[in-house]
């Protein structure tokens, strides 16, 4: 179930409105729906749970979209170290050598989260 029975159209219709709104007011706005019956839905477990599993889905989507596009925008940022203008060739070394130290830190913070899970899981053995 996903929990959709419990709610009515109308509160599943506010749900895009307050997702694409920079604010809960705005979306009120948008959606032509009173502020305090939208905050009376956000204190309805309910009614959060569908509102996360709709931002989840929406964050899910633009991640699949930067994952996709990474390699081109890495080839774009590696043709930038030939451009005839130096400062556009800084910035794309700096970004380069930035985006690679995020990444080898993510990496060693990955590795050393399995090695504390591995050792938690063999202390739960004995």
């Amino acid at each position: 179930m996903d929990g959709n029975e419990e709610l009515s159209e109308r509160q599943l219709r506010v749900i895009p409105f307050l997702l694409g709104a920079p604010s809960v007011e705005e979306g009120c706005k948008r959606a032509r729906v009173s502020k305090a019956a939208v905050y009376g839905w956000l204190r309805d477990e309910t009614f959060r749970h569908e509102l996360k599993r709709h931002r989840d889905a929406v964050i899910e989507r633009a991640l699949d979209s930067l994952k996709a596009n990474i390699s081109k925008a890495t080839e774009t940022l590696v043709k930038l170290l030939d451009s005839d203008k130096e400062v556009t060739q800084a910035r794309a070394a700096e970004d380069i050598i930035e985006f690679t130290q995020k990444a080898l830190e993510y990496d060693e913070l990955e590795r050393c989260i399995r090695s504390l899970e591995e050792s938690i899981s063999q202390e739960k053995r004995r």
